[in-house]
């Protein structure tokens, strides 16, 4: 009727329906229906605790410390921050869901546990094996530099892996898959990001699991969860 009557943009009708209407009444779904083992799903495994900087924004990452300091001042954050920075970061780490989803209630405004427990433990953590949503949504800091500004004032570089300068966005990106692979073989859309993984030599899966296990030991020394 908005489009028809009312002269709406059929984009702008189409993407309310689908991305807020559509989307609100499926994710409340699932969370009644699969509720409440739901909450304790875990198909990755993740059981780091939650590092005590993103409560406190004390990090030499840029963008985490941005994004998280812009949730302290605000209590809000944009959908692509809080998918593709933060919980793209504690996806990658391996931070047990149900403490990312403990920590996102206390900090979001706008958290209620019928919508931010799907969309975290579903869609940002894939904690659900797939039931929300067709893949887990890993990225390394080579995309957080394309889709932003963070990386020009940040001290690691997006696009090393190892040694002293690497991303740890990007160091525990190849690690995820490493670790991974095996539980996202079957999964299509994880292909291209598999076979990228295929093609690094064995000393470089190495040093990269090394650097990574370094760099969760250091990241997670502090918490609060």
């Amino acid at each position: 009727a908005a489009h028809r009557e009312d002269g709406a943009p059929l984009n702008s009708v189409e993407g309310f329906v689908r991305q807020v209407l559509g989307w609100r009444e499926y994710v409340r779904g699932l969370y009644w229906r699969e509720m409440p083992d739901y909450e304790k799903r875990n198909a990755l495994d993740a059981e780091l605790p939650m590092p005590a900087f993103m409560w406190t924004a004390e990090t030499e990452m840029n963008c985490l410390r941005q994004s998280v300091g812009q949730l302290i001042e605000h209590a809000y954050a944009h959908h692509i921050q809080r998918l593709m920075v933060l919980g793209l970061f504690c996806l990658l780490l391996g931070v047990r869901p149900r403490d990312v989803n403990r920590w996102h209630l206390s900090m979001y405004i706008d958290a209620i546990d019928w919508v931010s427990l799907p969309n975290v433990l579903g869609m940002s953590q894939y904690a659900d094996a797939g039931l929300l949503a067709s893949k887990p949504y890993c990225a390394s800091g080579a995309y957080i530099q394309r889709m932003s500004d963070y990386c020009g004032d940040c001290r690691f570089n997006p696009k090393q892996a190892t040694g002293e300068d690497a991303c740890p966005f990007t160091t525990l990106y190849w690690d995820f898959l490493s670790r991974n692979q095996n539980r996202l073989r079957g999964n299509r859309r994880m292909n291209f990001q598999l076979a990228n993984l295929e093609r690094k030599s064995r000393s470089e899966r190495r040093e990269v699991r090394q650097q990574a296990d370094a760099l969760k030991s250091d990241l997670t020394k502090e918490t609060w969860l």
